[in-house]
């Protein structure tokens, strides 16, 4: 099913000003973010950043009714705060107990609510009105902003930004293909996200699409 689209100059303008903060400032500084930080600690602050992440995961998986991934979402966040030190390591790999990450636009999905038209969110990239909707939810979701104190909160947000510019220098090659040699970037942007979020949301299709953003949505 196609996804309609009446924001189209909207999501045009859009995503001129995310393609101008892509080439200015993220890209660059996804460079630089790998050149001054080796291999060992861009690995702790993408684990410590992830597994801030799972209480989140775990009320979606809650609200989802998905008992399965809320086991382990807790017992992977329990195993990686104690003995891998607040999430630095993440040893809970070690022991088979990896959930898939979740959010609350796959809830609403699950609870039926359909996607809505293609949204393109300053700072924020490619959406749905769904997802839109999703990102704000899980803000307000995650018990860790009712628990840490100002500087813990801005440990976490400064970790999750690392975890970006890392995502990013590890894809780079296949967004700058999107973003900067195909002929309409907007276009290619638009259905790699429409097709790489259905294939998220909906296994069954996988043995006809491969994500190309697998490893950043993992």
């Amino acid at each position: 099913m196609k996804n309609k689209n009446n924001l189209v100059n909207l999501n045009s303008r859009s995503w001129t000003i995310n393609k101008a903060i892509d080439k200015k400032v993220l890209r660059p500084s996804s460079k630089i973010y790998v050149r001054a930080l080796g291999k060992t600690p861009r690995s702790a602050i993408a684990n410590f950043s992830e597994n801030w992440g799972l209480p989140k995961d775990f009320v979606n998986y809650t609200l989802q009714g998905d008992i399965g991934n809320v086991s382990k979402t807790s017992g992977q966040f329990l195993i990686n705060s104690t003995i891998g030190l607040a999430g630095i390591f993440d040893p809970s790999e070690k022991f088979g107990i990896s959930a898939r990450g979740t959010d609350f636009g796959e809830t609403l999905h699950r609870w039926g609510v359909s996607e809505g038209d293609y949204v393109e969110i300053i700072f924020l990239g490619p959406s749905t009105e769904r997802d839109m909707v999703g990102k704000v939810a899980d803000l307000l979701l995650n018990p860790v902003g009712f628990v840490l104190n100002p500087w813990q909160s801005r440990l976490i947000t400064t970790t999750n930004v690392g975890n970006v510019l890392g995502n990013r220098a590890a894809l780079g090659s296949t967004i700058d293909s999107v973003l900067y040699d195909s002929a309409d970037s907007y276009a290619q942007t638009k259905l790699a996200y429409l097709q790489g979020r259905r294939f998220r949301l909906n296994p069954e299709i996988s043995e006809i699409y491969s994500d190309p953003y697998e490893e950043m949505n993992d």
